[in-house]
């Protein structure tokens, strides 16, 4: 797959937007289309609560306000990108998930950054795991510190299910500019098979010109403790992961490994379902 097309999440303030800086800088390494994408409606709970005509007043009012801001953050995003980047804008006044997931058509990869408050009134942070399980696209959630997309270290974390293959599909242009990749597990328990596995991988990834470091981790602390801690002690410009390999309701339940990864902020990453 090659990126040809990307779709990034902007909130209403694109100046200090971090996913938009990063999308920038990926469409101008790949000569890609950047594509802004901004949502927000009305508080429908709070314009609920009064008489009828009271409602449809609060709701009007809002709902100018909310044109006004997407139609300012269009011009910032206009000034904010390149002329010589191929880019569009697309606002609505909708629910700002959904509208990422339906114009996740558009694009090869969806970029957003879920620790920004994506609603007018009432802040709510971006539901990042239903993006990745119902756009049909990867997602690179930017982390609140990142600066540039770089690719100078990436950080595979291979488990080896359908989702971490598709991953490492999808993530192949990236890869390919890789300066260095590394590619991890943490340990089960059978070594054997999982070295095997991972040796599969480095393999794979060599077919397509990517020259990968591998490593079977052994520590107790759990596959996201130590993915995260070993991602940061390498300074890794990006994370590669499946997602959502369990069903969603016994991660919600128990916690698991997508979850936590979805938590981790101080990482750029890569989710593929």
């Amino acid at each position: 797959m090659e990126i040809r097309s990307i779709l990034v999440h902007v909130d209403m303030d694109p100046a200090k937007s971090t996913a938009l800086r990063y999308a920038i800088d990926l469409a101008k390494s790949f000569d890609a289309e950047l594509i802004g994408v901004a949502a927000d409606q009305p508080n429908l709970a709070l314009a609920g609560m009064d008489s009828g005509a009271v409602a449809a007043d609060f709701y009007a009012l809002e709902r100018g306000e909310i044109e006004a801001q997407l139609q300012r953050a269009g011009a910032a995003f206009k000034d904010l990108v390149p002329a010589t980047i191929k880019s569009e804008w697309r606002a609505y006044v909708a629910e700002p998930v959904e509208t990422i997931v339906e114009t996740a058509r558009l694009a090869d990869l969806i970029i957003t950054n879920s620790t920004a408050a994506a609603a007018f009134k009432v802040p709510q942070k971006v539901n990042l795991g239903h993006i990745v399980l119902a756009s049909g696209r990867p997602v690179i959630d930017v982390g609140s510190f990142a600066t540039a997309a770089k690719f100078d270290t990436v950080l595979i974390g291979w488990k080896d299910t359908r989702e971490a293959r598709r991953a490492v599909v999808d993530a192949l242009p990236i890869l390919q500019r890789a300066g260095e990749v590394a590619a991890v597990t943490v340990s089960e328990g059978d070594l054997a098979e999982e070295r095997t596995s991972l040796n599969d991988l480095v393999a794979w990834l060599a077919r397509h010109g990517i020259k990968a470091k591998s490593e079977v981790i052994s520590n107790p602390e759990g596959f996201v403790d130590v993915l995260e801690s070993t991602a940061l002690a390498r300074h890794a410009d990006l994370v590669v992961t499946g997602g959502y390999g369990h069903s969603r309701f016994r991660e919600w339940l128990f916690g698991g490994m997508t979850r936590r990864l979805l938590e981790a902020n101080s990482l750029n990453r890569f989710f593929s379902n």
